[in-house]
């Protein structure tokens, strides 16, 4: 019986070693993959390049936008707008202002409430207080879309911000 039992002692201890050697491999396996995951996604998986475009309330933070004007009282406003260019190669840009009562797909098919063009190097940024003047009652989206110029022409870059407003007259 004693023989049965070191054996036994035996056949568990290759068991535990076995186990301890499988887990260390898949432990091993685990690092690996996570080290080249992170590789391959951090280094062939960048973007080749992109642009950013963002609005600012009148502070230059994101929170306090206008959302109801009244006719001649503060239905002109200006809106802090920042584009910056991470192409990674200088960039001639334009923002078109559109002023329109429905978004339903972009760039919208309306016409331009102003235009502003600028020229950007790589990581540079432009920022400017664009004015805004509504002077008539309804709901209304300020649209702002950024174009890129390609061969000579100004292209839609896929990039947009809205402004949601609801312009009213003064009752009292």
């Amino acid at each position: 019986m004693k023989h049965m039992e070191n054996n036994n002692n035996s056949n568990q201890t290759i068991t535990l070693n076995l186990n301890k050697s499988n887990t260390a491999v898949a432990i091993a396996l685990i690092v690996i993959s996570c080290i080249v995951g992170g590789y391959l996604i951090t280094y062939t998986l960048a973007p080749s390049g992109y642009h950013e475009m963002y609005i600012l309330d009148d502070q230059n933070q994101a929170v306090n936008y206008p959302q109801t004007l009244i006719i001649n009282q503060n239905n002109t406003f200006t809106t802090p707008i920042v584009v910056t260019n991470y192409m990674k190669t200088l960039q001639d840009y334009q923002i078109q202002v559109k002023i329109v009562h429905h978004t339903i797909n972009f760039p919208l098919n309306a016409p331009t409430y102003s235009t502003y063009e600028f020229t950007l190097n790589d990581k540079q940024s432009w920022d400017s207080k664009i004015p805004v003047t509504i002077n008539e009652e309804g709901t209304y989206s300020v649209v702002f879309e950024l174009y890129v110029k390609d061969n000579g022409n100004y292209n839609f870059t896929d990039n947009y911000c809205t402004l949601p407003l609801t312009v009213t007259t003064d009752k009292a």
